[in-house]
């Protein structure tokens, strides 16, 4: 465990990792792209992320037998080099309530490799991967071969991201080197073997505010393991507070340390300062 404005070095414990955690980037770029596939058109937020991007198509469809519907969006930036793959979580308390209860009871299925993950989650994001995400991604990495892969989403979209990421990687369809993943509010997706083959990504973080509930779902066993890097903001997340880095995978003194009794819906929908349903009226802006 490091603070925020601790020696960089430090970071390195966790060998694999290459790159530090910028909060401007997190904040100013990268949530924006999360946010965005909660809008209908995600355009608006993929330039106020990015300045310049244009988004290629966004999917949505229904992801489980209640009609609950999930989405992924497609986007690129020349400025910022990137081509961009977002995940949209969940929308309401409701279809929260029903995510849980399906990692908790469901099954796990295999994920290239080896590892175990929720089925709830692998599902949906194969159904949108095989209804056009995958088409997007081969067509602009063949056209931007040189560009970064940015995966993001928050709550169920942030799971699905790091799928998205880890199934790149295992399939061989992306340089690891070029994948950056940030999730906001992941629920526990995955197994031990799941949580290393993330941890071998050398830019994946895993963004947490305060008491925010859902990062315990499910309750941590052996079939479920949170990945690092864990970025812990103990505080409302306004501009200039400080963060706790957590290289361990379940490090006490992240999120994980959080009393139960004191976890809530509202941290969840409030990140970075700005409540998201706020956030989205003002097309991601502060």
């Amino acid at each position: 465990m490091t603070s925020y404005f601790a020696i960089p070095i430090l970071l390195f414990l966790f060998q694999n990792v290459s790159a530090q955690y910028s909060e401007a980037f997190s904040r100013n770029v990268i949530w924006p792209l999360a946010a965005g596939a909660l809008r209908d058109d995600p355009q608006k937020c993929i330039e106020s992320g990015t300045g310049d991007g244009k988004l290629r198509r966004k999917i949505e469809l229904q992801c489980d037998i209640l009609n609950e519907t999930c989405s992924a969006y497609t986007a690129v930036s020349d400025s910022r080099m990137a081509i961009i793959l977002s995940w949209r979580g969940s929308v309401g308390a409701y279809e929260i309530e029903m995510e849980a209860l399906d990692i908790l009871f469901g099954q796990q299925l295999t994920f290239p490799g080896g590892a175990k993950v929720a089925d709830f989650f692998y599902n949906a994001f194969l159904k949108l991967w095989n209804a056009g995400i995958k088409d997007d991604f081969f067509t602009l990495q063949q056209k931007y071969p040189d560009y970064e892969i940015w995966v993001t989403g928050h709550s169920l979209g942030g799971a699905m991201a790091g799928l998205c990421a880890g199934y790149l990687k295992q399939m061989g369809f992306a340089d690891p080197s070029k994948i950056r993943l940030i999730t906001y509010g992941e629920p526990r997706t995955g197994d031990a073997q799941y949580s290393t083959l993330l941890n071998s990504l050398p830019y994946s973080y895993r963004v947490v505010h305060d008491n925010d509930w859902i990062p315990h779902v499910p309750f941590k066993n052996e079939n479920y393991l949170h990945h690092g890097i864990e970025i812990y903001y103990p505080n409302n997340m306004t501009l200039g507070l400080p963060y706790t880095i957590c290289v361990g995978n379940e490090d006490k003194s992240c999120s994980s340390g959080a009393p139960l009794f004191r976890l809530n819906f509202r941290d969840h929908t409030l990140y970075f300062g700005i409540e998201l349903d706020n956030y989205l009226s003002r097309e991601c802006k502060y």
